[in-house]
């Protein structure tokens, strides 16, 4: 006998093409109990398929271009929380990977140029 009412999916799915079941949410994508895969906010990531949820990335790094990871910050550039680097300003510099603040330039010195 034909279906009476409709299951719906579980959080990291939405419903499948053909409306018979569920299919995972792609990397960079989440459902809560919405039924429906969105891509995570911006700022946030998902690496794994199935996702419930979106995630920050720690200090010192930001979200990929595909939002499916992190990346650390580039020499010159910074994060002292979780939302994207930023440059080095003024009399500043970074000068490794992952940097979480910029150090000061000594009196009567500036930044190479490079950040």
């Amino acid at each position: 006998s034909g279906a009476t009412s409709c299951d719906t999916c579980d959080c990291g799915l939405e419903p499948d093409g053909s409306g018979t079941g569920c299919q995972l949410c792609t990397p960079g994508f989440f459902s809560s109990n919405s039924g429906v895969c969105q891509q995570c906010p911006l700022d946030q990531y998902s690496s794994h398929s199935g996702a419930c949820e979106c995630l920050t990335c720690g200090v010192g790094s930001e979200v990929n271009s595909i939002q499916t990871g992190c990346d650390l910050c580039d020499p010159g550039f910074f994060s002292a929380d979780e939302n994207a680097c930023q440059t080095c300003q003024g009399n500043s510099f970074s000068s490794h990977s992952g940097a979480t603040s910029c150090d000061t330039c000594d009196c009567g010195a500036e930044p190479d140029g490079t950040g």
